[in-house]
């Protein structure tokens, strides 16, 4: 039995992995700002004997990020595995993002996984074994107009992971990068913005309006992906990185095979329709 802290446990994607890695038999804490927001999973783990406890925690919060760390050390005596899942969306142009946004979504996105990497690891290290799962996105490998500062900042968190994966390697700590496509989760509405008409980068927030709209249709699960880490702790092949979802897996690889320039000179004007056809045709990926 491992001792596992899950950030962003109150819905979605951070819920359904406390969910199934307490039901693999491991102990986690399941982090969230608001524990009363817990109650669904107290209620589980009540009814199928599992072992959940919650922790306050504000992963935007210093020193909050250290007691938590404590809680779990004081009650469990280790942590065998942190997984950085809390994270924001949102985006819009470059030009017309704020420092206030771009600080944000990297202090969320990027600051509080190394924050809570560096409190977990002297321990993990100590003992010669653990795991960092870092939840990232397809964004981290694939740079689409508007969401530049969601992107940046899971770009930058792919960047540091792979960095810290090669540090830690000889100390046996497993380090795992999930890259999920479109997932179902409340994410979606909490990013939502309003289309401003008069943008002069408007045709990009309808293009990833479109996108989005297409692929919820049929989203991949939450439990997707707390499948998806559930097999990464577990391997005996662990691998670096994992994408989740038919879409991710079609738009890394699309991406991959798709020279700079052409990328770029996708930003040309072009009706809607056409950009979907070409959407279609480079990544197998119906929008």
């Amino acid at each position: 039995m491992a001792v596992v802290l899950v950030t962003g446990s109150s819905t979605g994607i951070g819920q359904a992995t406390a969910l199934r890695l307490a039901r693999d038999g491991h102990h986690v804490f399941a982090s969230m700002r608001n524990t009363a927001a817990g109650a669904p999973l107290l209620e589980a783990s009540a009814a199928e004997d599992l072992s959940i406890d919650l922790v306050q925690l504000d992963v935007n919060d210093p020193a909050a990020c250290e007691r938590a760390i404590e809680e779990v050390n004081g009650q469990a005596g280790r942590l065998d595995v942190l997984v950085n899942n809390a994270g924001i969306g949102g985006g819009g142009p470059v030009e017309e993002t704020s420092d206030e946004v771009w600080h944000e979504m990297f202090e969320t996105n990027f600051f509080s996984a190394m924050r809570l990497t560096r409190l977990a690891l002297p321990g993990m290290r100590e003992r010669g074994e653990g795991a960092i799962v870092n939840v990232t996105s397809v964004a981290g490998r694939m740079a689409l107009s508007p969401q530049g500062v969601y992107a940046a900042s899971k770009f930058a968190l792919e960047a540091a992971t792979e960095v810290l994966a090669q540090e830690v390697h000889r100390y046996g700590i497993r380090v795992v990068l999930i890259e999920p496509g479109v997932i179902l989760t409340p994410i979606f509405a909490k990013a939502s913005r309003e289309v401003d008409e008069t943008s002069p980068y408007v045709d990009f927030t309808r293009r990833i309006g479109r996108l989005f709209a297409s692929r919820l249709q049929s989203p991949g699960p939450a439990d997707l992906v707390a499948a998806t880490i559930s097999e990464a702790l577990t391997t005996d092949q662990p691998k670096l990185r994992y994408p989740v979802g038919e879409d991710a897996d079609k738009w890394i690889t699309g991406r991959a095979r798709t020279p700079d320039e052409e990328w770029i000179a996708l930003g040309r004007e072009m009706p809607l329709d056409d950009w979907a056809a070409d959407h279609k045709d480079r990544f197998g990926v119906e929008i």
